[in-house]
């Protein structure tokens, strides 16, 4: 293990993995340039709300959940209760609750009719197989350094994984499968894959639909609260974050990485670096150009609307999360659909005078923002996407729901706030030439430069690029 290690991001994937360095006994150092931690998992506070900013769903904390293996070995202890329903899906016609129990079942019959259950039992038991794999907290795809590793936790149940590289989820759905059950089945994929059943690694998507099965959770304070455990956890290892420290190059020479550079000049000696940011933000970082390839094109940005509401304007004991479908007779992506997260009832600190912060957020294309700041028709643009998101709400709360205050976010405002590229978010879509064994790896073909975060294998969420760092982490010598 290497005795000085410098971090670059302090989202969950950069946090995640420079805990556990600190805890092995690295001196290691994270460099974030905003001055909270979280990156896209992480919180702003406005006129007495404190809202999540982007990520807002919880998992990995059950017995064999990966957060809580995580803060497990580094002696945290979180609070994260389970909830379940997980979420309420409007479809244009019809209201589907995503139970995690044995009352999905009876919701999915309801829904979909009994033609569909051949699809759900064979994604459940795809399912089943891909969480036993990961489990054993698999780096793909195999190199010769992660071979070791992918012998030792390879059991004969999942060899027929393998088998499932190259298909579609769409390949899973029966032929005359209802539009009502693609519609479902495409807009949560958009949640949890960024990308439709058709183009969706089977494996990967069939894991995507499970999400409220292996189960959710709800953190008391917002999902900003993994961030800020991890930040804790870090210091407390002996590790440093310098908060308002923008890393602007990474120095490599023919022997790899001599340096990084902050901005403002400071230029710090560096052998071993973990760049939890996305891909594009590390190539801009070599002084390399993006290219467009089959990883890079078709990325999200998100527009969030950010929103207050009084005390009793939504019952103590609704779900928490929404998914409302707009149409489903369009292309799905580009304000058609938007995910609506609300802070818990019992929540301290989240809302003023007993109210609730919610977070919107829906999926575009960041070209069309860059277009309409330069055409001039930006303001427009937003108050477009402002009144969808209200419509959102309101489908997902009821008409009466007035925002006590409101505000939106774009593209660009993920790009000052976080720094990613172009205000891309949700990672890599998992697309079936993109994902799994084809998926990107934590090595960068850099000597000493590893990538974590949800442009590395295995991708999105606070789960994924959990893995991710803890893959970047045992390339160092560092284990869970």
């Amino acid at each position: 293990m290497p005795s000085d290690v410098h971090v670059i991001g302090g989202g969950v994937a950069g946090l995640t993995a420079a805990a556990l360095l600190a805890r092995a006994g690295a001196q290691v150092t994270v460099y974030e340039h905003h001055n909270v931690p979280g990156g896209c998992a992480s919180f702003y506070q406005r006129d007495g709300y404190r809202f999540d900013v982007g990520a807002t769903v919880a998992n990995g904390f059950g017995a064999r959940g990966i957060h809580r293996r995580v803060f497990d070995a580094l002696g945290v202890a979180l609070d994260a209760h389970p909830v379940d329903p997980a979420m309420c899906v409007h479809l244009a016609d019809l209201t589907v609750t995503r139970f995690g129990d044995e009352r999905w079942l009876d919701e999915r019959r309801a829904a979909f009719g009994d033609a569909a259950e051949p699809f759900w039992r064979a994604q459940e038991r795809i399912a089943d197989r891909v969480w036993s794999f990961a489990a054993g907290l698999p780096a793909l795809p195999v190199d010769f350094a992660s071979a070791t590793h992918l012998a030792r936790i390879l059991r004969a149940e999942h060899l027929p994984l393998l088998a499932l590289q190259g298909r579609n989820l769409a390949s899973l759905l029966p032929r005359d499968a209802s539009r009502r059950l693609r519609a479902f089945v495409d807009v949560q994929l958009l949640i949890t894959a960024q990308a439709r059943a058709h183009d969706v690694d089977l494996a990967f998507g069939a894991t995507a639909l499970d999400i409220a099965r292996e189960g959710t959770y709800h953190l008391p304070g917002g999902i900003a609260e993994i961030a800020i455990a991890l930040a804790r956890a870090t210091r407390r290892h002996g590790g440093r974050i310098r908060y308002g420290a923008e890393v602007t190059r990474i120095h490599a020479g023919r022997r790899g990485v001599e340096a990084i550079e902050l901005r403002g000049g400071e230029r710090i000696a560096a052998r071993d670096v973990i760049a939890a940011v996305p891909y594009e933000n590390v190539l801009a970082l070599l002084g390399r150009t993006v290219p467009v390839n089959l990883r890079t094109r078709q990325r999200w940005g998100a527009v969030t609307a950010y929103v207050g509401v009084a005390a009793g304007a939504v019952r103590d004991d609704a779900v928490l999360h929404h998914q409302v479908l707009f149409d489903d007779t369009h292309a799905f992506g580009e304000g058609n659909s938007a995910f609506v997260s609300i802070s818990g009832a019992t929540d301290r600190g989240r809302a003023r005078n007993g109210g609730r912060a919610i977070t919107i957020s829906t999926h575009t294309d960041v070209a069309a923002w860059e277009a309409a700041r330069a055409h001039g028709t930006l303001d427009a643009r937003k108050r477009d996407y402002a009144a969808r998101l209200h419509r959102a709400l309101k489908r997902a709360l009821g008409a009466h729901i007035e925002p006590a205050f409101f505000e939106l976010g774009t593209p660009a405002t993920f790009e000052r706030y976080t720094l990613r590229h172009r205000g891309m978010v949700g990672g890599t879509p998992q697309r079936r030439d993109a994902a799994n064994l084809l998926a990107r790896s934590h090595r960068t073909g850099v000597r000493g430069l590893l990538l974590c975060g949800d442009t590395a294998f295995p991708g999105q969420s606070t789960v994924g690029v959990t893995l991710s760092a803890i893959n970047a982490a045992r390339a160092l010598g560092v284990t869970v």
